[in-house]
């Protein structure tokens, strides 16, 4: 069985397609970096995939399951983290809390932690060097700080699958290379596929396995040293440099909107 499967798919706003005629098949757990402009559709192929979004037409299967029909059996399978942007930051709810919506999202109500729910908070607390914001409110968190959070809310169900949108956003340095090891850890600890969009590839470029290049339509897909060309760039960007420096493929793009 494929771990994601989309055929033909099409998403359109207001008539005006977002993603067009879009296919690709993963078959085993790995690293997928979902790479374009902003405008290109990264983000509604994400949503698609998670069953925030209902297709014009094409079909969807991730872990076999059709994420319009089989929405809340998937969501058990599946960790998201979105753009950090578009969280409500100044809600005064603790660290502890928003962690715990991780697991208390993914079930029927009454909605109730218990002492298992909150152990798994701890241990995921400790693996993402966040114990000591614990019962600090998310807004009072540095940008690096939150994401670790939306990172740990997303973790703290063991998915098989993690769907990070343009996770470094706002973030330091050192808070996403912390990122992009806990990442790579966890692909290779727990065996899990994680699909990150992203318009900037250069921080991920070591442990990406996969690359789709999206404007729209597909532009390439395959192993980043195969398909990032400056004629790949070039129709994705309008126009960009590859930089090879000992097999690691190094771009320099334009940060401009899908036409």
């Amino acid at each position: 069985m494929s771990v994601i499967d989309v055929k033909n798919l099409t998403v359109s706003y207001n008539e005006d397609p977002a993603i067009l005629n879009v296919s690709f098949q993963l078959d085993d757990p790995s690293i997928t970096v979902i790479l374009g402009p902003n405008g290109a559709g990264k983000t509604t192929l994400l949503k698609a995939l998670i069953g925030m979004i209902k297709p014009d037409y094409g079909v969807i299967r991730v872990l076999g399951f059709d994420p319009l029909k089989d929405t809340f059996k998937l969501r058990q399978f599946i960790g998201y983290v979105p753009q950090r942007d578009k969280i409500v930051r100044n809600i005064p709810l603790k660290v502890r809390d928003v962690i715990l919506m991780g697991l208390l999202t993914k079930r029927q109500w009454p909605r109730i932690s218990s002492k298992s729910d909150v152990d798994k908070m701890h241990k995921i607390l400790e693996l993402l060097d966040l114990t000591d914001f614990a019962n600090k409110t998310f807004g009072e968190l540095s940008g690096g700080q939150q994401q670790k959070v939306l990172l740990a809310r997303a973790l703290i169900s063991e998915p098989k699958i993690l769907f990070l949108d343009e996770p470094f956003n706002g973030v330091d340095i050192k808070s996403q290379a912390y990122i992009i090891e806990k990442i790579k850890s966890l692909r290779y600890t727990n065996n899990i596929t994680v699909l990150i969009v992203t318009h900037d590839i250069n921080p991920l470029i070591d442990i990406a396995e996969n690359l789709i290049i999206l404007n729209k339509s597909i532009v390439a897909i395959g192993k980043p040293l195969e398909v990032l060309t400056e004629q790949t760039l070039s129709k994705a960007y309008g126009g960009g440099k590859v930089i090879i420096v000992q097999d690691r493929c190094y771009t320099i793009t334009g940060d401009v909107h899908s036409r």
